[in-house]
């Protein structure tokens, strides 16, 4: 029987031969896509301490093609909020991917796996200054910036400052919200006198990034680009800069992830709306749940299949173990075990069982 062997990654991931793991079927619905059939979590179950998180890299790898096939006008990021596995982070990577992150600690991994700095974007310079000339240092040119604070930052760095590339986040153009609950970004008012205070500190603008909401509708995100596109004409006319770079934002492509139709549906829209091919704009955005939707299960006390990144990446903080089905394994046929119990065949020993603490924390006990 294959054995399981520990990576050099800072997250200590297990890998297993493919033979060693199983993908179940695939139903129509690519969010009922399962990862591993009954055999394979019981062997899985019996090999390994629990928690346990699983990650079927083959079918990111699918998935993030799925994407790039998709929108082939935008250059699609890995969100590496959503999880900063090494395994993961290379899939991407090996396809010539982009990166979006909000911190230095995830750049060496980054690095390693051959990640082109140029292709790197850092998120809120403010929040984390030493993040921003971390990243500065190892080449990271693009940040995305929501104000003067964060402009700010970017003016202490060392010289040759034209070479950075500043795109400046702008605010839902949707209704207003109360203050506690109003999203980041520069509202419409406040973007000239931004453009201008950039341009006199030897800072030009050099595209936006837009806020849209989790699981966003085409008919939003073309409400956001609209808006963009005619925020980045009063930058250019009171200014006489032109903003090469759009920036879709995070969250890419909303709820068309799991909806081909409306994949499609968007693809005309930015195609049509921004025309990349004679305009030369170049579009980015940034996917996290779109990569990893189906690929994560945690298998503890009970079987959560298609978890949200955030939690597999509490678990694994937490100490879990993490199995990493590579290529395409053998399939076994997919059983649903939402909520089933699996308990070790082992007697003796710690059973740590995967508990859920609120919507997104999880402890093991």
């Amino acid at each position: 029987m294959p054995t399981a062997t520990r990576t050099a990654g800072p997250t200590g991931a297990v890998q297993t031969d493919a033979g060693a793991v199983a993908v179940g079927t695939e139903p129509r619905d690519e969010r009922e896509e399962t990862i591993a059939g009954e055999e394979t979590l019981a062997a899985l179950a019996g090999r390994h301490e629990l928690p346990l998180v699983v990650i079927d890299l083959e079918r990111a790898r699918r998935q993030y093609r799925r994407l790039r096939d998709a929108f082939p006008w935008v250059d699609v990021h890995y969100d590496v909020s959503a999880l900063a596995h090494p395994d993961l982070i290379a899939t991407v990577a090996e396809r010539d991917g982009g990166f979006e992150v909000t911190h230095e600690q995830a750049l060496p991994a980054l690095l390693r796996v051959g990640a082109d700095p140029r292709r790197l974007m850092l998120a809120a310079p403010s929040t984390h200054p030493a993040s921003t000339r971390a990243a500065y240092d190892l080449g990271v040119r693009r940040f995305v910036v929501g104000g003067m604070r964060d402009l700010a930052v970017l003016a202490q760095l060392p010289a040759n400052r034209g070479a950075l590339r500043p795109l400046l986040r702008l605010r839902p153009s949707g209704a207003t919200r109360p203050a506690h609950r109003a999203p980041g970004g520069v509202s419409h008012e406040e973007v000239l006198d931004i453009a201008r205070a950039a341009l006199n500190a030897g800072l030009p603008i050099a595209g936006l990034s837009l806020t849209v909401p989790a699981e966003a509708s085409p008919a939003a995100y073309v409400t956001e680009i609209v808006h963009a596109m005619g925020v980045a004409a009063d930058i250019e006319a009171a200014t006489g800069s032109r903003l090469p770079l759009l920036d879709l934002g995070e969250g890419f492509p909303g709820r068309a992830a799991s909806r081909p139709a409306e994949r499609a549906e968007l693809a005309r829209a930015i195609r049509g709306i921004v025309a990349p091919a004679t305009s030369g704009i170049i579009v980015t955005a940034s996917a996290g749940r779109a990569v990893t939707a189906g690929c994560l299960l945690i298998l503890g006390g009970t079987v959560e299949r298609d978890v949200e990144p955030s939690v597999a990446s509490a678990c694994i903080d937490a100490g879990a173990e993490v199995v990493v089905l590579r290529d395409e394994p053998r399939r076994f046929p997919g059983i649903p075990l939402f909520g089933v119990p699996f308990f070790r065949g082992r007697s003796g020993g710690a059973h740590r069982v995967l508990r859920p603490r609120g919507s997104q924390a999880w402890s093991a006990g």
